[in-house]
């Protein structure tokens, strides 16, 4: 479970340190910072599977991610810091520019891992717990011999060590930390426009994760039925949508979701559902995983929902925080009611100052 987690100089958060529970609810209006927050979880998380460079590369660029008030500071220290301290370790990871280059090059703006450290919990980030230890491509880790060593292989300047770490068996402890944080899942957007993927038939195999774009939800949906809590799954769908039941088509191993109504004699196909029930279902095949992960990240799930899903919304996310810890950026003050009368969470309420995002535990 992560405990703390700051984050420097990342768009609109010059820095700030939050304490987490098993469940937390993160509030505010629009443009406070919540998506921002979001996306920092997410780069950290990125530096597990290699995907920094490209990660900021979608978001718009290290340059357009920096924290805007630094870009002109000639000064000043122009690198996103992101660190969380979980039960088993603290990783940081630093992000900055390049040296000037003393030739000409077009890739003068991209990221660089400056810094990247791992300690063993407990010991407030003394040298003595340090499992990596990285300045730029200068690294000293920690063996399986339990022995500091300087690694003596070449390192890419813009992906962190785990990405690198080919022979996983020679850093043990690194190599758990990289697998625990490529265990984090985020669930932020589904494409339910006509023509997704979602929406099509799809050859099934047995999926107790749902992707993060939700494009394997029928087979998750069935790995829950066969494998899974589909008792809870089942109380879930029928306090959301009560006059209706749904199951899973296989056609020649091909999956797609199908929903009877009562009343209707014929079944609708997922490509007659509405948005809000794919996105709904997403939710809950999503947090109801056979597999739970240790983090799960959801940025306003309530999007798209009328509100009287929210009951069932706040029942699903209250019982995914049993196996998950769970993180919920939100606009919603209904919600986070309802999700208080199931279960208690640690609340932040964000709001925006000077261009800078703030925030206050309630």
């Amino acid at each position: 479970m992560i405990r703390n987690l700051q984050i420097v100089n990342y768009r609109s958060i010059k820095d700030i340190n939050l304490s987490f529970e098993r469940l937390n609810v993160i509030f505010g209006p629009n443009g406070c910072g919540k998506s921002n927050l979001y996306k920092a979880i997410e780069l950290l998380s990125s530096a597990a599977s290699g995907q920094v460079a490209k990660t900021l590369s979608d978001d718009g660029g290290l340059e357009n991610v920096m924290w805007s008030d630094n870009k002109n500071k000639k000064n000043s220290p122009r690198r996103i810091k992101l660190l969380c301290e979980t039960n088993d370790f603290e990783y940081e990871i630093q992000i900055g520019f390049p040296l000037q280059l003393p030739y000409p090059s077009h890739f003068e703006l991209d990221p660089i891992i400056k810094e990247e450290n791992i300690w063993a919990p407990g010991f407030n980030q003394r040298p003595s717990s340090l499992v990596l230890s990285r300045k730029n491509q200068n690294i000293t880790v920690l063996d399986s011999e339990g022995q500091k060593t300087i690694h003596r292989g070449s390192i890419y300047e813009n992906e962190s060590f785990f990405s690198q770490l080919s022979e996983p068996h020679l850093y043990p402890e690194v190599s758990q930390v990289r697998e625990a944080i490529r265990n984090w899942r985020f669930y932020h957007e589904f494409d339910v426009t006509r023509k997704s993927v979602i929406r099509q038939p799809q050859i099934g195999f047995r999926a107790p994760v749902l992707a993060s774009d939700g494009v394997n939800l029928a087979a998750a949906y069935q790995t829950i039925v066969e494998i899974g809590n589909v008792e809870l799954l089942n109380e879930v769908l029928h306090l959301a949508f009560p006059d209706s039941r749904f199951y899973c088509l296989n056609d020649k191993s091909r999956f797609h979701m199908m929903m009877q109504r009562d009343g209707v004699s014929r079944p609708f196909s997922i490509s007659e559902f509405s948005d809000g029930t794919i996105r709904f279902l997403c939710l809950a095949v999503g947090l109801l995983s056979p597999r739970p992960p240790s983090l799960i990240v959801l940025n306003e799930p309530e999007n798209s929902l009328h509100p009287q899903l929210y009951p069932a919304l706040a029942k699903l996310i209250s019982e995914a925080s049993e196996y998950s810890q769970i993180w919920l950026t939100s606009h919603s003050t209904q919600l986070a009611e309802l999700i208080s009368s199931y279960k208690s969470f640690k609340f932040y309420e964000l709001s925006i100052e000077s261009g800078e995002t703030l925030a206050q535990e309630k």
